[in-house]
């Protein structure tokens, strides 16, 4: 079964993953060497800095030349009526190390197309071989003083793991729709892949929640958020992050302080229906 993504949802969450809007071309050009985008300080792309003293992300004023070399695609940008924007959008590499439509190792591995790397621990005197992938859970205090990795249990899951400040992508990908190799990860054919992908997990998670009322995600009703704007949100926070919202209001953020509420309030003009997700 194929999934086909309405263009608008799609050009929609590609702009807004990538900070790079598709109908505003000419102010980046204009702004190319002017300091109008607060960004984050990086080492390079994937890399953010933070401060020694609290573990935060450092924030600067970047021009639009500074912002485009941050997320790895100033090349790509300066090429771009030859190899299209989207190709230019779905390279980019945030400052966590988030790509394109801002997916990271954990999602990728539970969609199967992503195995960390494993390392070799000691725990209460015995020898471990753990998981080490990018942990969003733990707070932004156990970076301090340039930490960038941590050994900690899972609380899900209940088993260790090496936790990274970044995805790092040192593991290995799987082959799955094409993607053999983090360039590849890069590439819009296989970004876009993988959002079919994870859709398809999110619409499943939403239905089993309105079908305890005999519903799904396409006829839940004027009572709730729009589809699209559902399945905006669950890109941003995860499906779970979703249901939490609707079971009591919670409002989840992403790594970089954007709200749930947000990502609700811009596809809410975006029209989706079921067979624009699973078409025959």
């Amino acid at each position: 079964m194929d999934l086909t993504i309405s263009a608008d949802f799609f050009q929609r969450l590609l702009d807004l993953e990538s900070r790079i809007e598709s109908q505003n071309v000419e102010w980046y050009v204009e702004n190319f060497e002017n300091k109008v985008i607060d960004y984050w300080a990086v080492e390079r792309p994937g890399r953010l800095k933070r401060s020694p003293e609290t573990g935060s992300p450092i924030r600067e004023e970047s021009t639009v030349s500074e912002f485009l070399d941050k997320t790895g695609v100033l090349d790509l940008f300066r090429n771009r009526d030859s190899v299209g924007l989207k190709s230019v959008q779905s390279a980019v590499i945030n400052p966590w190390g988030f790509v394109g439509f801002q997916f990271g190792e954990p999602l990728l591995m539970d969609l199967q197309y992503y195995r960390p790397v494993m390392e070799t621990v000691v725990v209460d005197g015995e020898r471990l071989v753990v998981p080490s992938y990018y942990a969003s859970s733990l707070p932004e205090t156990t970076w301090r003083d340039g930490t960038t990795s941590c050994l900690y249990q899972n609380e899900s899951t209940g088993r260790w793991q090496v936790g990274t400040d970044v995805n790092r992508w040192q593991g290995t990908f799987t082959g799955r729709d094409g993607v053999n190799s983090f360039e590849d990860l890069r590439r819009y054919d296989c970004q876009t892949a993988i959002l079919r992908r994870s859709l398809r997990h999110s619409v499943n998670i939403l239905n089993k929640y309105f079908g305890k009322n005999g519903q799904d995600l396409w006829t839940a009703g004027e009572d709730y958020p729009t589809p699209a704007s559902l399945l905006g949100a669950c890109h941003l926070c995860g499906p779970f992050g979703v249901v939490a919202y609707l079971e009591s209001g919670q409002l989840r953020s992403d790594e970089a302080g954007t709200s749930i509420s947000t990502y609700l309030k811009a596809f809410a003009d975006v029209t989706i229906a079921s067979h624009d997700v699973f078409a025959a």
